[in-house]
């Protein structure tokens, strides 16, 4: 049975609809359709039989406060185009209320990223390439997928979906093929990135071969490596490391990839507004917007932003 068949309530043949035509785009709109699949059964208690009012979806809204401001966001942001969606081919429902704006803002606050310094990066690799036992798999593939994480800026997810195939060594192309929203994109790696992920594959002890569609990081069981076993081990080495806590996490690497990228933009004396396009990209952002959430109230770029007013006031005070 497909998942879509799990909708009951009087709108379920809207919302089938509506996800077949997402995913027609492309789109995997797996974890969005358990979103919208969590809302059919509000309405199954809430809404048994239409018309669907609208102070039934602000109640909906109420029910959410458990979640996190994200969370609500991504929420909403299935409900409310499905229902938009049923209501313009015919559902029976009544005004639908402007879509609440998204919590981005508080969210930010309360997840202030950890924006990694070179030398902390250094240190990190080092003490991963340490971790017990020593000159085993564990070292060699933390190490590897927390540089390839700095370097790059992908998410751990489409790090951990890796296969061989994905990378091209020759043209020094990295490709992801199960980014986020189903979107797929090629990434330009520097050589010596190239090189330590083949020196990685190569290791005596990764032995899933080198076939197309093997994974690249796997686990010392040689599984394709989970979410959770990278995590414990970046604590390891943040603990061995010497670093104090609240350590960063895997996510972190992300916002230092774009953090550190703009930097260098503002310190080269780039057009940067004219180059997030660009990083929003290769970041496989769906807007620039989302990239621009990063670079939010960023100290690293604070003090870029002080040094050019800085550079562009003595150059008028001399003009005058």
């Amino acid at each position: 049975m497909s998942r879509s068949r799990l909708f009951t309530s009087w709108l379920a043949g809207d919302f089938e609809r509506f996800v077949a035509l997402k995913r027609a785009s492309g789109a995997s709109y797996v974890s969005q359709e358990n979103l919208l699949l969590a809302f059919d059964r509000y309405i199954g208690t809430q809404a048994p039989e239409p018309p669907l009012k609208g102070e039934t979806l602000f109640q909906y809204l109420s029910s959410l406060e458990r979640l996190t401001p994200r969370g609500r966001d991504n929420a909403v942001g299935v409900v409310w185009p499905a229902v938009t969606y049923a209501k313009r081919h015919g559902a029976d429902v009544e005004e639908i209320p402007a879509r609440p704006s998204k919590s981005w803002s508080r969210y930010w606050r309360e997840r202030q990223p950890y924006i990694l310094s070179i030398t902390e990066v250094r240190d990190l690799l080092a003490a991963a390439r340490q971790l017990p036992p020593v000159a085993k798999l564990r070292s060699a593939t933390t190490a590897t997928l927390l540089g390839l994480l700095y370097v790059t800026g992908i998410r751990i997810g489409e790090a951990l979906a890796l296969n061989v195939g994905d990378l091209d060594c020759h043209d020094r192309i990295l490709t992801i093929m199960r980014g986020k929203y189903g979107k797929s994109r090629a990434l330009p790696l520097r050589e010596s990135t190239v090189e330590a992920l083949v020196h990685y594959m190569e290791h005596p002890l990764r032995s899933v071969g080198t076939e197309g569609s093997a994974p690249i990081f796997v686990s010392n069981r040689r599984r394709r490596l989970a979410h959770p076993t990278v995590q414990s081990n970046l604590q390891r080495a943040c603990l061995a490391a010497g670093m104090a806590k609240p350590w960063p996490r895997l996510h972190d690497f992300r916002h230092t990839f774009a953090v550190s990228r703009v930097a260098a933009w503002y310190e080269q004396g780039c057009d940067v507004n004219a180059l997030l396009p660009a990083l929003s990209t290769y970041l496989g952002h769906v807007s620039v917007e989302h990239t621009r959430l990063y670079l939010t109230a960023n100290g690293v770029l604070l003090e870029q932003a002080a040094d050019r007013f800085e550079h562009q006031t003595k150059a008028l005070d001399e003009v005058l």
